[in-house]
């Protein structure tokens, strides 16, 4: 392979795990709706201003940057987080596309998590985060779940 084609596959690959990826949850809501109907999971969506809003930095540092949170969520929920960042850019479809998304989830303030169904019924909207850590984030979720069953 020539040293140009070598750069381009490179380029693209690496943007293409940066636009499907943050860290290690989906950044793509339709790919995680098809991902939590395939895995028959609901799905954790995290509306974030990464690089700007105050609450969504201390959310992330504190709780979902952690092993703990990472290894409490994955039995039960799809990750995705939708970042709506102002300083850095993101690919423009992905922008266009969470943009989409918030409107039609009426997005209203950041940090928001919407626990949903893999069809994307939201039935639990948690907004901000005045702080806590891994563990009592984990047992809001958990008790979530548990009174979704009995709906």
């Amino acid at each position: 392979m020539s040293p140009l084609k070598t750069i381009i596959s490179t380029i693209f690959s690496v943007a293409f795990t940066a636009t499907a990826q943050a860290g290690d949850f989906l950044t793509d809501f339709d790919a995680g709706k098809k991902k939590a109907a395939a895995e028959k999971k609901c799905m954790l969506v995290k509306f974030t201003g990464s690089d700007w809003c105050p609450p969504c930095i201390k959310l992330d540092k504190e709780v979902f940057s952690k092993k703990a949170f990472k290894s409490g969520v994955e039995k039960d929920f799809i990750v995705v987080v939708l970042d709506y960042p102002r300083k850095k850019k993101l690919p423009a479809a992905q922008t266009k596309t969470n943009k989409e998304v918030a409107k039609e989830y009426n997005l209203r303030s950041y940090p928001t998590v919407m626990l949903m169904d893999s069809q994307g019924k939201v039935f639990k909207s948690i907004s901000g985060y005045s702080g806590g850590g891994v563990e009592p984030f984990l047992k809001e979720l958990k008790n979530s779940l548990k009174a979704r069953k009995f709906q």
